[in-house]
């Protein structure tokens, strides 16, 4: 996901060392004489609002029944997920467990032998009821745990609407015809029709998403042009920026988009400044808080590609949690995080955050807004996708986040845009050719 909601300077360094089979062992309940210190590099909270105070009772419940153990949770910046925790990898030592973006950030790690496989060490009994694992399966092994799920969605104002003389559609999701309609006629009366927030590069990776993959066949359609095997100039690829463009020119976002990040542009929304804007669970639960449940519904992406990915879900786990190569300690880390997916836990999880657990056994019954309970069925109904997932670091930062950003503060065209993603996607392969072995041995 995802997901998703940062600016940052990505710098993962992939090498072409695979990493070697952990421990192979059952998880074990820590021995009761031994004094065990874990250290938690924790990010979530900008995802899920709520996940840092539930996090600090998780800890204290299992440090109750295991007090031989003591967990210390750091906090982590979203600015420096990756080079932190890249900073860590050279110097082989840190925490015990660590957060990351699912997929291609946590395989970075993975390649530089950073990770111990979590499947070595929690059953298979266990991983059977986590969601979205296949985010981070290589070579056979699960790499990192999920806790979460989100997926982005359209949040819609209904007075607005009503006000506009526009009507949501009645299936769930427009065409894009249908939706440049709603946007005419929401701007003739008045209505700003879409609010966004990209001074950190995240809306336009948003578009990226969900847009930029309607056109694709399947991931590995984007991991041809990653490697080589075809161009980022192609108009599979970046031609929808043209349709951004097109929405920017005719005033359909709000003109002050680039002096907000992607979460304020969602509290703009939740403030009544906007009739339409992307929204994750938790932001939809707060619009629905401020603005009031009966002015708040929410549609999947308008559908613009005809690729056949063009109707796959984008509910991601967003950051999923490792085990490190260096921890002292790799039995009782995994531990604590089948105990994050304990019973209990799933359901504080909810009560804290409002998104929805990533596990078979979360209590569904939990979710009782109409509005929420659709996306939870969008969320696990059929195939899922992040695509920024798909993307090297270097690449995400130096073309996705930087793209929109040039659209929507018309600082260069669609085509500039499309030789820009061609130009960090050549300057990333000639940089790091080990990298890119990796990159091209990885069977999605």
């Amino acid at each position: 996901m995802k997901a998703s909601l940062r600016v940052i300077t990505i710098l993962v360094i992939l090498s072409m060392t695979l990493v070697a089979c952990g421990t192979t062992s059952q998880p074990a309940t820590t021995a009761a004489n031994a004094k065990v210190n874990l250290t938690f590099w924790w990010w979530a909270e900008s995802d899920a609002p709520g996940a840092d105070a539930w996090m600090a009772e998780t800890v204290a419940a299992y440090e109750k029944i295991h007090p031989n153990v003591s967990i210390n949770i750091v906090p982590q910046s979203t600015e420096t997920l990756i080079s932190a925790f890249q900073s860590a990898v050279t110097a082989k030592s840190g925490p015990d467990i660590a957060s990351q973006w699912a997929t291609g950030p946590v395989l970075g790690f993975v390649w530089q032998n950073a990770l111990v496989p979590i499947s070595d060490y929690v059953p298979a009994s266990e991983t059977a009821n986590w969601l979205n694992t296949n985010e981070n399966m290589y070579n056979g092994k699960l790499w990192a745990a999920p806790m979460y799920l989100i997926g982005i969605d359209v949040m819609y104002n209904k007075t607005m609407f009503a006000t506009a003389g526009v009507t949501p559609p009645v299936s769930g999701r427009w065409t894009w015809d249908e939706f440049m309609a709603a946007c005419a006629k929401l701007k003739a009366a008045g209505i700003n029709p879409w609010v966004e927030g990209d001074k950190d590069g995240y809306g336009g990776a948003w578009w990226f998403a969900n847009l930029g993959i309607q056109s694709l066949d399947s991931t590995d359609d984007l991991r041809q042009a990653i490697i080589g095997a075809k161009s980022f100039t192609d108009p599979h690829y970046t031609g929808w920026y043209q349709t951004l463009d097109d929405m920017v020119k005719k005033g359909y976002f709000n003109q002050d988009s680039m002096s907000m990040d992607l979460s304020q542009g969602a509290q703009a929304f939740a403030q009544g400044k906007g009739a339409m804007s992307f929204g994750t669970d938790g932001m939809v639960k707060q619009a629905l808080t401020d603005l009031g449940a009966a002015n708040v519904g929410v549609m999947q992406t308008p559908k613009l590609g005809t690729g056949k990915l063009a109707d796959a879900g984008n509910a991601t786990q967003s950051t999923a949690f490792f085990v490190t190569k260096w921890s002292k300690n790799p039995q009782a880390a995994a531990d604590f995080l089948v105990f994050m997916h304990t019973p209990d836990r799933l359901a504080a999880w909810y009560k804290h955050t409002g998104v929805i657990a990533a596990d078979k056994r979360f209590d569904r019954t939990l979710v009782i807004d109409p509005v929420l309970k659709q996306m939870m069925t969008w969320e696990t109904t059929g195939p899922q996708i992040w695509l920024e997932n798909y993307l090297p670091g270097q690449v995400d930062s130096d073309a996705d986040l930087t793209a929109g950003q040039m659209i929507f503060s018309q600082s260069g065209s669609p085509s500039d845009v499309a030789a820009m993603w061609e130009r960090a996607a050549s300057t990333w392969r000639n940089q790091h050719p080990d990298e890119l072995t990796n990159w091209k041995n990885w069977q999605q």
